[in-house]
Parts: structure tokens; sequence; C-alpha cells
């Protein structure tokens, strides 16, 4: 068992899926420089070394119109599961359950390099897979046109009560401006990402309708949804916007291992956060009261606050140090907020994470 767990855990890496983004050309490559699938065969047809000898054999991936047939649910469903439940448990199978192993992202990983044996693109394709848009769809309908519109346009009838002739507004998603990224300046953010703003929600100060949102979010969190269904959402938001499957590449910002926070890091953190003239918007002592706070506006030209970084509990992009050093990173594409990864090495990045963080009492380095 080990060894199968080791055998398919190197399938998604080695088909460099585990991205955090999926179906592009590069996430969906096979490579097979590292011994054989003992289930399923390295050709995906069912026919691996172990699998000859089990009672249930495994499913044949080539079969396509087997393959096509089924909603993308039931694949997921499938993976996670295993064979530990019925109709497949009674009938003898050994397939262990991957929701333990794997993470979601992983397990739609693993379906997209599945569905590359019978020709399909993968997953999330919505020309191969529109049933999985046209749920989206309908999810959309009924937690999301409120605030961005029917057509994702950021025009709903509620969105602009939430945070009244000011900065947040709801996001137009047909644009390509998107703040909450994994991915450089300027570039449209990751699945994950997305995936990441619908789980967490995005924590601000806004108008009456938003403090019941528990600490204040300006778009709620959708943990509550079935992690397929908030996948599902993903790929209709992406639907709306033809970039996100026109481009060829997809560049991530890569957060080194957290080092360890010091004295002597904090103080240096100190003077790069005055170098770099964070204290023009969020003030001396953090607090978002610099000198040009109050002239702040985003790319609409509706005045933006400057967060206060006394208070993590509402930094809209996460708290945890990681969540930081990504914003301090990435930037928020049309804001006053800029990317800092031309200007800062990762050392110095972590410098000025850690001496934010010491700005309040809640932040833990």
């Amino acid at each position: 068992m080990r060894r199968m767990m080791l055998r398919w855990g190197a399938a998604v890496v080695m088909a460099a899926l585990a991205l955090g983004v999926w179906v592009v050309d590069p996430t969906v490559t096979r490579a097979d420089s590292n011994g054989e699938n003992v289930c399923h065969g390295d050709a995906g047809d069912g026919k691996g070394p172990a699998g000859l000898a089990l009672p249930l054999k495994p499913s044949s991936f080539r079969d396509r119109a087997g393959v096509a047939e089924m909603r993308d649910n039931y694949w997921f469903w499938r993976i996670s599961e295993g064979g530990q439940v019925e109709p497949f448990k009674s009938k003898g199978s050994a397939m262990p359950p991957w929701k333990g192993t794997l993470s979601v992202e992983d397990r739609w990983s693993v379906m997209a390099y599945q569905h590359t044996f019978t020709g399909h693109q993968g997953p999330h394709v919505p020309w191969e897979h529109p049933e999985s848009v046209a749920m989206g769809h309908d999810i959309y309908r009924m937690s999301c046109v409120g605030c961005h519109g029917a057509q994702g346009k950021g025009d709903g009838s509620v969105g602009a009560t939430l945070s009244p002739r000011r900065a947040p507004q709801p996001r137009d998603l047909t644009s390509s401006l998107f703040k909450f990224r994994s991915t450089p300046s300027g570039q449209l953010p990751t699945t994950s990402d997305l995936v990441r703003t619908i789980s967490e929600g995005i924590r601000s100060s806004g108008g009456p309708l938003t403090i019941g949102l528990s600490g204040y979010r300006i778009m709620p969190s959708f943990r509550h949804m079935p992690e397929e269904q908030r996948l599902e959402l993903v790929e209709y938001v992406k639907s709306l916007n033809k970039a996100f499957w026109e481009r060829a590449e997809i560049r991530t910002v890569e957060i080194p291992p957290r080092p360890r926070v010091t004295p002597e890091r904090v103080a240096r953190g100190k003077q790069l956060y005055a170098d770099a003239e964070c204290r023009a918007c969020h003030g001396d002592r953090g607090r978002g009261d610099g000198k040009s706070a109050p002239e702040l506006k985003d790319d609409l030209q509706l005045p933006i606050q400057a967060t206060d970084l006394t208070r993590p509990r509402r930094f809209k992009n996460g708290r945890r140090p990681e969540d930081v050093y990504r914003t301090l990173m990435t930037g928020f594409a049309g804001t006053p907020m800029p990317s800092y990864a031309d200007a800062l090495e990762p050392e110095q990045a972590w410098d000025l994470v850690f001496y934010v963080l010491s700005l309040s009492q809640g932040g833990t380095p």
C-alpha cells in the first residue's frame, strides 16, 4: 500500500501538476521516468503488475467513452474515497482513499493526468467539459450575482452598498486585474489563488452590511461550500475571461522557507520600512495614517484606505507570515500597493515581513 501511495504521488509530481494550476499544457505533460504504476500501469490501461492480481481489476484510463461519460465530480469523489465505499467495497476494490494523502489540488491534478491517456485535455477545460462550467454558473447565480453582477462585471445590485463610493468594490471578473495572486504583478491568478480567495473571503472594513461578516469581511468566506462546488465555481469564473485559457505560461512567485525571527531581522525590517517609503501610506506606526493616505485612489479613481498594519485580522490577503510575504512580492493590482519583487531580495522581504507583523499584538512572526 505504501508503495502504491508513493507511485501515485510521484505521478503527480512528475507530471508537473503540483503547481496549483490545472489543464494548461505544461501541467498535463506526462513524464515516465520513475518506474511503473503498479495498479493502473504505465500506459493507463489497468494492467499494472499489482493490478493484474486484484479481484476487481483497475479501470482502464484509455477508454475514451468511459472517461468522458462521467462528470468531473464523479472522478474527484472516486479518487477521494477510493474503493472503500459502495458499490466498490463489496466487490473487493483495493483502491485506497486519497483524501487523507493528496490535497484537493493534487487530486484534481491526478484527474488531469488521467485524462491525457484518452486524448482529453483534462478536467476544467470549458470546451471539453462544459458541464463543470454549467454547474459553476448555477452556483454563481445563487452566490455571486448580487455583488459581481450577472455578467461578472462587478456591477451587482448589492456590491456598491458594501463600501459606498469607496474602494474596494466587487471585482470585474472579465478584466485582467486581480489583487490576490501568487503570480507576478500584471498576471492573472492561478486556479489555486481563486480557490483561496473564495474559501477565505476578503477582510476589509466597509459599509454597514459588512459588520456581520465575521471580522468585517467585504467578501464572505465560502468554506461552507463543498470543495468540488468551489472548484466548479472557479471554472465558471475563469470562463468569463478568455485570457485564462489563452495564456501559454504560468509563473508563480516562490515563497522560500520562513527563517527564524530575530531582533536583528526586525530591526533591519524597520529600516526597510522607512527606505521603501511604506510609512508614506501606512504611517510611522503602521496605522494606515501616512501623509499620502488621504489622497490614495485605486484604478477606478475611488478613494482607497491604506491598510492598518496593527490589525492583521483585517489583512485582505491573509495574516500568516507567508501571506504577507506573498503580498509584498506580488502587490495588489489596481491599487497603490506595488510589488517589491524587483526591489527586495528574499531575505530582505522576510525582514520586512517580520517588522510589519511586529507592529501588532496579533502578529505572529
